[in-house]
């Protein structure tokens, strides 16, 4: 992999050194959206024209997807802060060495 710079504080990292990569992916959640009989007539497209002018438009309100490389230091402040609120929002056990979702 060649030369990056950490995309939070902007440090180098050179090829082959540790460097994270973080995914994150913003998925709409049609799980609780209501769909009335009255609603059923219309087409998804008829629906989306007037909230959206293009296909790609209605694309990004449906999957956005972002990835960042950090720096060590920077990946664990993501991972105890993510939202920058000030807080450590996830507090984990020191001996936890990996998570699964």
């Amino acid at each position: 992999m060649a030369d990056q710079l950490c995309d939070r504080c902007g440090e180098y990292l050179p090829e082959g050194s540790v460097r994270y990569t973080v995914h994150i992916q913003a998925v709409v959640d049609f799980e609780n959206v209501a769909c009335g009989e009255t609603d059923a007539g219309l087409a998804g497209q008829d629906i989306a024209t007037p909230m959206c002018s293009s296909v790609d438009d209605l694309e990004e309100d449906v999957f956005q997807e972002v990835v960042f490389m950090l720096c060590e230091s920077c990946k664990r402040k993501f991972l105890q802060d993510p939202f920058n609120r000030g807080t450590d929002f996830f507090r984990l056990p020191k001996n936890i060495k990996y998570l699964f979702h």
